[in-house]
């Protein structure tokens, strides 16, 4: 079975006719949703992103308080620790699309979750801030790595297979950068900005406990927007990875999204950029050990070649704009906006495509 798409492919409107590829993956689900409707699907896609939505909220509250505890800030931990905390949705929806059979549906997000938070989410704080100050964060060098690593399941996935040696060059080129990351010169100038926050243990164990109801909670809620995903891709008659970059690329960002809104309505301009690079950057490791666990599999391969070319050509503007005079500005941010415009055009045309068939 073809693991970037829904086979068989079958015709619009067969909804509630013919469930056999959804009930091969979700046997349980099909029993009990096996007769909903549309809307009724969609309702339950909404209520799974809103799930996500506040318990990211609680997730990213409770290790910023223990962050502030710990007396850890500064880019190294908002790469490492924020970085990897709000990407659960991604580690959620990657572990229940390979269980589930379908690792193109992660594959698709994986790719589709960088694109946002490079070429949308930051870029939408540069215009809504009035420009977003980048200085001292990072080296031009570690940069343009990070970028280098970030880009790669993009191009291992345009040619419409990924294999299990892929997978661990993948994994391989994450810890490169880490290292990188954790012992750049500027690391330890930065690591110690914010005092220890009161608070005893009584209230460490509290965070503690709220981070994994959180976790479990968004792993509930990625179960079922992988299982709606499947579900839409079969009514489409579209490759399942397709789903992954339009829809749960927006959906799994959620905590990204939260710490931007927040940004904007608090009025910051230095945002926590360490946390949007470690999020892009811990979708890599996350692909790679997709391949290995899967594998290996494979995708519709023009979903994936013209979206590779876009996100190398919006890096280097990235790249350019970040390291030109060390500030995002609101003109630039809205080029880079546009680079993401060009990404939802290409996956829509895409999608007609494969539903006119």
């Amino acid at each position: 079975m073809d693991a970037g798409k829904t086979p068989p492919y079958r015709r619009r409107g067969e909804w509630s006719m013919n469930y056999s590829d959804a009930d091969t993956l979700f046997p349980v689900a099909v029993q009990y949703f096996g007769h909903m409707s549309l809307v009724s699907h969609l309702l339950v896609f909404v209520l799974s992103i809103g799930v996500v939505w506040f318990f990211a909220g609680i997730l990213i509250d409770s290790v910023s308080n223990i962050a502030k505890r710990l007396n850890r800030s500064g880019f190294g931990t908002a790469f490492f620790v924020l970085g990897f905390l709000t990407s659960i949705s991604e580690i959620s929806v990657a572990t229940n699309a390979g269980l589930a059979g379908v690792p193109g549906v992660s594959a698709g997000n994986l790719v589709g979750a960088s694109f946002v938070i490079l070429l949308f989410i930051v870029p939408f704080l540069a215009v809504a801030g009035k420009g977003i100050s980048l200085k001292g964060l990072v080296s031009k060098e570690t940069l343009a790595f990070a970028l280098m690593v970030i880009l790669l399941p993009a191009l291992l996935l345009a040619d419409g297979r990924v294999t299990m040696l892929e997978g661990g060059f993948a994994v391989l080129a994450y810890l490169a950068l880490a290292y990188a990351i954790r012992f750049r010169p500027e690391a330890s100038q930065s690591e110690m900005l914010v005092p220890a926050s009161v608070g005893g243990k009584r209230a460490l164990f509290i965070d503690i406990g709220k981070i994994l109801v959180g976790a479990i909670a968004i792993f509930g809620a990625a179960h079922f927007l992988v299982e709606q995903s499947v579900l839409f891709a079969s009514y489409l008659n579209v490759p399942a990875s397709l789903i992954g970059l339009i829809l749960l690329s927006v959906g799994t960002n959620i905590p990204e999204i939260v710490i931007a809104v927040r940004a904007v309505l608090e009025k910051r301009k230095d945002i926590a950029f360490g946390d949007y690079l470690g999020s892009a950057a811990a979708n890599v490791p996350i692909f790679g050990m997709l391949a290995l666990l899967s594998g290996g599999f494979v995708v519709e391969a023009s979903e994936f070649v013209a979206s590779a070319l876009l996100m190398f050509v919006g890096f280097v503007f990235f790249y350019f704009f970040a390291r030109s005079h060390s500030v995002l500005s609101r003109k630039e941010g809205i080029i880079l906006l546009l680079f993401y415009a060009g990404f939802l055009a290409i996956q829509f045309v895409n999608l007609a495509r494969f539903v006119a068939d």
